[in-house]
């Protein structure tokens, strides 16, 4: 399961990188916005992955990088709130009290 957010993380770090090469502010978001339709494809693929959870946090943090793109939020600004979100998704925050995650099928037991 740790391989699949290596990928989504490699997705995440081509698509800045594809960033930096256009200087647009449509392209930029474009990018974000494939970059987080990538990522539901490759956690689409995993039925033990809480897909809602996982689209939710990546959802934020793509919303947030939207933002500083535009330039509605400042670039440290975004960086506080992302880390934020990820104390908050590391130190149990959305857990749900430490049980398993709700399985998609009822063949999948």
């Amino acid at each position: 399961m740790n391989q699949i957010w290596l990928q989504i993380f490699a997705v995440m770090v081509g698509g800045s990188i594809l960033k930096m090469f256009f200087h647009s502010v449509v392209m930029a978001v474009i990018i974000e916005i494939a970059v987080l339709a990538v990522a539901y494809l490759l956690i689409r693929r995993y039925p033990y992955i809480d897909l809602k959870r996982s689209m939710l946090f990546l959802g934020g943090l793509t919303v947030i990088s939207i933002l500083v793109d535009i330039g509605l939020l400042s670039g440290m600004l975004g960086d506080v709130i992302i880390l934020g979100l990820l104390f908050w998704m590391l130190f149990g925050g959305g857990a749900g009290g430490g049980r398993r995650p709700q399985l998609r099928h009822k063949w999948h037991k």
